[in-house]
């Protein structure tokens, strides 16, 4: 099968649930910005050097290009490729906005249009937990990787998503936010897997990291799960468990507790897990 008959059957098979709406183009320029600082601090560890190349797979709006940028310098090569033209779009307007020499590509992560052996460093985020397959997208991220060559990826899991004080609707509207992800075949728990998944493909010295969040009212993360539950709207309620109508009163009930002074949340747990690609022979 050609490169491009891959890629549609991925786009067809893969349809990305949280879409391409303005609301999902806002909430992946918020990622870019608040997980700004768990990505440098991976690329502290990796070691990323000037006039390497590296690859944001499914970069979204910015996702670490800038920061990839930075490391490898105007002697360097960053690539974003991104599968979502609408999302690639605002990509590349937001990387002529900071001034980022970076090259954009189209394509599907889980058939990457690209040679191998090509980069010093590939990396991914919350790509993973919205494939039916993680496995082929980890393969084709190693396979672009050069011998000695480094990639990471960054996966979210949602142990540890709480809020304080309690409120009744929490817990049964996250429920219905990883069960929408279970009934496409994808798994928000990507992230607890995913060092497991590096040592699977093949890659040696696998190092693993975690970070959690905790936000306040009037943060953009303090309302992220009813960010992701009115993206998710549609296949929620298509889920049969609640109607819209009961939808939509837990959601405005929550929303008024998290924008009370003093309720805190606690975001989804972030696992960091970055291996090396086998030298040649």
């Amino acid at each position: 099968m050609s490169g491009n008959a891959a890629s549609r059957r991925g786009q067809q098979g893969d349809r990305y649930l949280l879409g391409d709406s303005t609301a999902e183009v806002e909430h992946l320029t918020h990622q870019a910005e608040v997980y700004a600082e768990e990505a440098a601090k991976l690329l502290d560890r990796v070691g990323l050097a000037a006039g390497g190349s590296a690859i944001d797979v499914g970069c979204g709006v910015l996702g670490i290009l800038r920061l990839l940028c930075e490391r490898v310098g105007p002697s360097g090569r960053v690539v974003g490729l991104e599968r979502e033209s609408r999302i690639l779009d605002a990509a590349r307007q937001a990387a002529a906005q900071h001034s980022l020499p970076v090259e954009f590509v189209q394509g599907d992560a889980t058939s990457l249009d690209l040679p191998a052996d090509s980069f010093d460093f590939v990396h991914e985020r919350t790509v993973l937990l919205n494939v039916h397959d993680p496995a082929t997208v980890i393969a084709e991220m190693v396979r672009i990787a050069r011998p000695g060559g480094v990639v990471a990826l960054q996966e979210p899991d949602h142990s540890g998503w709480v809020c304080d004080p309690p409120h009744p609707a929490w817990d049964p509207l996250l429920a219905e936010l990883l069960a929408a992800y279970r009934r496409n075949g994808k798994n928000f728990n990507t992230g607890r897997r995913i060092a497991r998944a590096l040592r699977d493909a093949g890659l040696t010295d696998v190092q693993v990291q975690v970070s959690a969040r905790v936000t306040q009212a009037g943060e953009y993360y303090q309302t992220f799960l009813l960010t992701l539950t009115s993206l998710m709207r549609d296949q929620i309620i298509t889920g049969g468990r609640l109607t819209a109508a009961e939808l939509d009163g837990q959601v405005a009930s929550l929303r008024a507790h998290l924008e009370k002074p003093g309720a805190l949340t606690c975001m989804a747990t972030m696992w960091q897990a970055w291996g090396t690609k086998p030298q040649a022979g």
